[in-house]
């Protein structure tokens, strides 16, 4: 099944596939812009240093050394931007006209959209909750972990709950249920539907989301 994950952002008519592209800012019904694009490769970029950093500091290092503590000011700080880049490009696409999606069935279509919409919520999910499940202050950014800040403070004491009982639900959906498992699942998905259509369909979809010059070129 041909699924173009980014339903409205790598989505591209057939017809203009080998064409040089010029695009602006904005998005536009033909065109996928410079901002979405940035955004993108952005929160791509920052995902994978989020991963990379913790698990060096897994494997690497322990508690105590230097370096565990540069590899998790590292991972915290990577995935906040994560989050807040989402959200950004959450509300710079509702602002902008979408691209048009590849020829496809209905189904198809539907499978993109809601493929891609658990990516939006999953990449912001996962840096919450692993803030909120944390010991560890977010130090680069200047925030204290929630465990020592007044809105916990009021859950704690509206639920009579201790810290050990709230973060252990948000460590498990952080590691166990997106880190380990789900999020990686719909990556792959995304990943290959974008492969599909570029080697099998060659319908131009990957390159909607390339650098404007690199597109071309590939055309």
């Amino acid at each position: 099944m041909g699924i173009d994950l980014d339903y409205g952002s790598h989505g591209v008519c057939a017809g203009s596939r080998g064409q040089g592209l010029s695009v602006g800012l904005r998005n536009s019904p033909e065109a996928f812009g410079s901002v979405a694009k940035t955004l993108h490769w952005l929160i791509a970029a920052f995902f994978l240093c989020s991963y990379a950093s913790a698990y060096y500091a897994i494997v690497f290092t322990v508690d105590g050394m230097r370096s565990n503590d540069i590899a998790v000011q590292l991972h915290i700080t990577t995935g906040m931007l994560v989050a807040g880049l989402i959200v950004l490009r959450i509300v710079w696409r509702l602002g902008n006209s979408r691209p048009a999606p590849p020829p496809g069935s209905a189904l198809e279509h539907l499978a993109a959209r809601s493929v891609h919409a658990s990516l939006y919520a999953g990449m912001v999910l996962m840096p919450l909750t692993g803030y909120l499940g944390t010991y560890r202050d977010a130090e680069w950014l200047g925030l204290p972990n929630f465990g020592r800040t007044a809105a916990f403070g009021r859950i704690a004491e509206r639920f009579d709950t201790p810290w050990e009982e709230f973060e252990r639900p948000m460590d498990f959906v952080h590691r166990d249920v997106l880190g380990s498992r789900l999020l990686w699942l719909l990556i792959a998905i995304h990943v290959g539907a974008a492969l599909y259509h570029h080697y099998h369909r060659r319908d131009g979809t990957l390159l909607r989301m390339l650098p404007e010059q690199r597109a071309a070129r590939r055309d």
